[in-house]
């Protein structure tokens, strides 16, 4: 081979860059420079290798390379660039096991890596910083073709995989198991971090060590984070890697990681690791696919650092941020909302919500959403779906309240459930036939039902509805709340043949729906919503804007969650409100001013609202809350675009004891906002070693005003920032500038 001859080919960023030769080397300068130029931020790449024969996809300081062995493909690494290689797998036995990437079943038959016959491979520049590798492969026995589209997004870190399933045989095709994400990690001593939790106990940190045998997390429930959630973090021990993924789906999923033992003579942790993630069929049972049918697996995003826990959650929180969450200029930075829920829970009148909305401006509330109860004549849950004014309560309509909102200069919201309707709603009466249903009949939980939005006619009904909301009252909030546990079994729609599939289907329409919705109403601002956090994932917010945390809102306990949804997600997207003592809306008289502000910055970790019986606040409250508000609105630009660093450990739900601490800092590492928080059975001084900083950059501290000195970047991540607070339940807020 000549010194001139192409030996791999390159795709970053943009540009299509061949190398292997000196001019070569020369383009790909000129075109770095020119990316310089025109101050094109990125850092992906995926290059082919034919000496090596090895495709390399880069993503920042993230690689996953999988090797081609003539017509095969083996996973060979992912991981930190630097690392670049793992030990050769099941290192006991001779020759090595490839690794892989693609597993399950089908028809019965493990999908094995050889069975895989790659039959074409293509990268793609898809927009600046993103590039996709296609490859397509074909069972070499069943009549199965697979498409693995990989893509590096920009310098964020993260990965993302989908695979396309196509039955290209003559009969019908099962598929017992088949996730979107399969992994054999190399051998060492692991410990897996998740997210567990129900109903306002949603996203407590679990860790713990994987020993020999298996370890499974499943999610049948119908909605994605009830229970756990569909991320998780492993860190090799022996290595010094986090590997962090997070699939990107609203329905029933599985998780799982196994340590076997190659041999009796081998202890499990000299065997790889195998870790999967995908979507749970219907049922828990198989996928039917008819021939010429294609079906697309939910996305996986991934990334990996030699980093902390904080390190590898950020570089997700920046894919989030710059890529898959839907983006609002409405709700940038994130508004401050009033919502009549806690104070008028399922019922309210237009007298009522005057005056909530006269002390709501005055407090410094940006949009005022008018929650459930606003349709109905006597229960708000039965009647879902009848989204028209109660006129007794609001006698000259919605319309009146919408227009006096808009009077005291704030944006006006409301709230619906649009997937359900009531058992006692006049929408069910009329169209029975449009609900989920099983065995015949249609599934009733909680007092309603959930519509198929497999069905046309369902999703212009419910477009039609939101039409005539934005229409009529000129919203520019809509609250979509989802009340229902569906579960995994249905009858499959005009079939009598169970297909896997109906769960699925439901979701991937609601997601084209609310895309409808969004490029409809491009300044309307899309809260996600399902009794709480409940279906909170990388999926759905792609399609909302912002995700309510938790029906749980009494401080104490929402600092937990504060810290769990600050992991999982890019705080932006976090959003939770100031409510008082009770979940009533209730502020009990006699409590101290630094208890209120305490109750006021909890849930500043994010997105802040405020839902309570703000007409019986006395006029010190009042105060403090205006001063809160506007101290939010003066952090939140760092807050919700920000790294985040928990400097704590996270504080227990039902008991926080000792202190919490979070650390938001903003691109650039110029400025940086520190939420801390005293709780009982503490000491009064503690000391935060801050992190993501500037290290020669000398920082101005204030706190609420007060200066507080100054010191260098390093100084605060080595010596640490001391903060003192006279009492439990007490919150400071520090402000970090760079001179």
């Amino acid at each position: 081979m000549s010194p001139a001859t192409p030996k791999s080919v390159t795709y970053r960023g943009n540009f299509k860059v061949k190398t292997g030769s000196t001019t070569s080397w020369i383009r790909a300068a000129i075109l770095v420079f020119v990316g310089c130029l025109t101050s094109v931020h990125v850092w992906s790449e995926i290059s082919y290798s034919k000496v090596d024969n090895r495709w390399s996809l880069v993503s920042g300081n993230v690689e996953y390379t999988l090797h081609k062995d003539k017509d095969a493909i083996q996973f060979e690494y992912f991981g930190p660039v630097s690392h670049h290689a793992w030990p050769a797998g099941g290192p006991t036995l001779n020759p090595p096991v490839p690794r892989y990437d693609i597993d399950g079943q089908v028809e019965g038959q493990e999908i094995l890596p050889s069975e895989l016959k790659l039959v074409s491979d293509e990268a793609v520049s898809i927009r600046p910083g993103v590039d996709e590798l296609k490859l397509v492969f074909e069972h070499r026995y069943l009549p199965l073709r697979i498409r693995a589209n990989y893509t590096t997004w920009a310098d964020t870190g993260v990965i993302t995989r989908e695979l396309v399933l196509e039955n290209t045989g003559v009969r019908i095709m099962h598929v017992q198991r088949l996730p979107s994400l399969t992994w054999s990690l190399p051998p060492g001593e692991y410990d897996l971090t998740y997210l567990w939790g129900g109903w306002s106990q949603e996203r407590q940190v679990g860790n713990e060590e994987l020993g020999p045998g298996g370890r499974t997390f499943t999610s049948a429930s119908g909605r994605s984070t009830n229970d756990y959630s569909p991320w998780f973090c492993l860190h090799n021990h022996s290595n010094g890697t986090r590997y962090l993924a997070q699939l990107g789906y609203s329905g029933n999923w599985e998780m799982g990681f196994v340590r076997a033992p190659l041999t009796e003579a081998h202890r499990y942790t000299e065997a790889d690791l195998a870790v999967d993630l995908g979507m749970r069929f219907d049922f828990g049972g198989a996928l039917t696919l008819d021939p010429g049918q294609s079906f697309p697996l939910p996305q996986v995003a991934f990334t990996s650092s030699s980093g902390s826990l904080d390190d590898t959650a950020n570089q997700m929180h920046r894919y989030q941020r710059e890529y898959a969450f839907a983006k609002n200029p409405v709700n940038d930075p994130p508004l401050v909302q009033f919502n009549s829920w806690y104070p008028f829970p399922g019922k309210m009148t237009i007298a009522e919500m005057k005056r909530c909305a006269d002390l709501a401006a005055k407090l410094g509330a940006e949009v005022f959403v008018l929650d459930a109860g606003w349709y109905n004549k006597k229960d708000w849950s039965k009647e879902l779906g009848d989204y028209q004014a109660d006129r007794v309560a609001f006698p000259n309509g919605i319309e009146e309240l919408a227009n006096y909102v808009r009077q005291l200069g704030m944006k006006f919201g409301i709230w619906v459930e649009i997937e359900n309707i009531g058992v006692d709603s006049e929408i069910f009466r009329q169209h029975p036939d449009w609900c989920l249903k099983y065995n015949g009949q249609p599934i009733v939980q909680f007092e309603r039902l959930q519509l198929d939005f497999s069905k046309p006619e369902v999703r212009q009904w419910a477009r039609a509805v939101i039409d005539r909301l934005a229409h009529d009252y000129g919203i520019q909030w809509l609250k979509i709340d989802y009340n229902i546990e569906i579960g995994d079994k249905f009858d499959p729609p005009g079939a009598d043949t169970r297909r896997g599939d109906v769960l699925h289907s439901q979701v991937m329409n609601y997601y084209a729906w609310l895309d409808e919705v969004r490029a409809a109403h491009p300044n309307l601002v899309i809260e996600n919503c399902a009794s709480g956090g409940l279906r909170f994932d990388l999926g759905i917010m792609a399609h909302a804007n912002t995700t309510w945390l938790s029906d749980e809102v009494r401080p104490k306990p929402s600092l937990q969650l504060a810290y769990g949804c600050t992991l999982q997600f890019t705080p932006g997207v976090c959003n939770h409100w100031m409510v008082g003592d009770t979940t009533d809306g209730d502020v009990l008289a006699g409590a101290s001013t630094d208890w209120w502000d305490f109750m006021f910055r909890v849930p500043m970790n994010g997105q802040l609202g405020i839902s309570s019986k703000v007409f019986e606040w006395p006029p010190d409250l009042l105060v403090h809350a205006t001063n809160n508000v506007a101290l939010y609105k003066r952090i939140r630009g760092t807050i919700v675009k920000a790294d985040v660093y928990h400097l704590t450990e996270e504080p227990a739900h039902d008991f926080p004891r000792g202190w919490m601490a979070i650390q938001y800092v903003a691109p650039g590492a110029g400025k940086s906002v520190v939420m801390a928080y005293r709780l009982e059975e503490s000491l009064s001084a503690q000391t935060f070693k801050l992190q993501g900083l500037v290290p020669n950059a000398r920082f101005h501290i204030t706190s609420e005003g007060k200066d507080m000195g100054s010191m260098t970047g390093r100084a605060l991540m080595e010596d640490g920032l001391s903060v003192n607070l006279e009492g439990p339940w007490r919150a400071a807020v520090i402000e970090l500038q760079a001179d």
